[in-house]
């Protein structure tokens, strides 16, 4: 029996293709990953970072925005795969490879449309442990929308 040869980056390219092929072709109406926004308080702050003195003006930094390419998939309430527009979603399971993983590890929310008017907003609920898919390694994330949270 021949081995076949195998070729990691023609494998990698293949998968990124799958995804991709789900993915809306104007940037705009894509997966947005968006971190938390940062407070920093020149004056004294409580925990919630509200500072004591009423004057004091806290400086808020808006979180980055990262898009990378993923697998999207809509679900309903018991986590069902639907149809987008059958019926309103309230889950996304989003599929990566590590390699977009990591960059966008530890986001707080993700937008959908964000650039065509009033973005779709889910917020993050967990990850499952990665898979291995040959040579790479796979991540599941689930995040539920914002007017379910």
């Amino acid at each position: 029996m021949d081995v076949v040869p195998f070729d990691r980056a023609d494998f990698q390219r293949g998968i990124l293709t799958a995804m991709g092929i789900g993915t809306p072709a104007r940037p705009a109406e894509r997966v947005t990953f968006v971190f938390a926004d940062t407070t920093a308080n020149t004056a004294p702050a409580d925990d919630e970072g509200v500072p004591f003195d009423p004057r004091a003006t806290p400086t808020v930094t808006a979180g980055n925005r990262q898009s990378v390419l993923c697998a999207v998939e809509y679900l309903d309430t018991v986590g069902t795969v639907v149809d987008l527009g059958v019926v309103v979603p309230s889950q996304l399971r989003l599929t990566l490879l590590d390699a977009q993983y990591q960059q966008i590890k530890g986001f707080d929310r993700v937008e959908i449309g964000s650039g065509i008017g009033t973005p779709d907003v889910y917020h993050y609920r967990r990850t499952e442990p990665p898979i291995g898919m040959v040579t790479e390694t796979v991540w599941t994330i689930y995040c539920r929308a914002e007017d379910d949270a």
